[in-house]
């Protein structure tokens, strides 16, 4: 199944091509995270389908949108 993937910020490097990914069935947010090697320090906010979720064991079904924002640093 396939989920659509947008990364802010620093993460952008980690955007897969088209910015759709292709997962298996049964597919967590941390599952995801792993896949992407995006460790937990470099995580601030998950948003699935434009909703806040702050579960990371929360389960990914086709044509999610899956939005991962980094810690905002700043001076």
């Amino acid at each position: 199944m396939e989920i659509r993937i947008k990364l802010m910020g620093l993460l952008r490097e980690k955007k897969p091509p088209r910015g759709c990914l292709e997962i298996i069935a049964g597919s967590s947010v941390q599952d995801i995270l792993n896949l992407l090697e995006i460790p937990p320090e470099h995580v601030h906010l998950v948003m699935v389908n434009g909703q806040h979720t702050p579960d990371r064991g929360q389960l990914l079904h086709e044509n999610d949108e899956l939005m991962i924002m980094p810690p905002v640093g700043g001076g």
